[in-house]
């Protein structure tokens, strides 16, 4: 009988424990927490990713890799930046925020005319901002 009356008293202990974490846990404040990509923990905010287009005098779109590259001035820093990515010779990633000529490496019997382009939140599309370059050909 002693037996039943231990075991019954640290059955009710317990519950009264339990009852007592289940409260302190539904008065504590809830935390959230917000997973970011690893390529938004390393992009500044005030970073952009941009991509080149090129387009005919038709305003059709040409291949980015019919050229053999691209590069990127930022007019007031007098700094150079290229493309990324040997398979996406198109795209900049986290160039910071500035005004860039953006440009083409010209190949044998073509190119593409330069334009002059100010980074801004505004001119994000799909989480870059799109460069139309002028594709022309000999």
């Amino acid at each position: 009988m002693k037996k039943i009356t231990h075991i019954f008293v640290f059955l009710v202990a317990s519950l009264l424990v339990s009852n007592i974490e289940a409260q302190n846990l539904a008065n504590s404040s809830t935390t959230v927490i917000e997973t970011k990509t690893k390529k938004e923990l390393n992009k500044k905010s005030s970073d952009f990713d941009v991509r080149i287009k090129l387009e005919d005098r038709y305003g059709n779109e040409v291949p980015a890799a019919t050229l053999p590259g691209y590069y990127a001035y930022n007019v007031e820093t007098n700094t150079y930046y290229y493309a990324d990515d040997r398979r996406e010779v198109d795209l900049f990633t986290n160039l910071p925020a500035g005004t860039y000529r953006f440009d083409a490496y010209d190949g044998y019997f073509d190119g593409a005319s330069s334009t002059i382009v100010t980074l801004s939140n505004n001119s994000i599309v799909n989480d870059e901002i799109i460069v139309t370059l002028s594709y022309w050909s000999e």
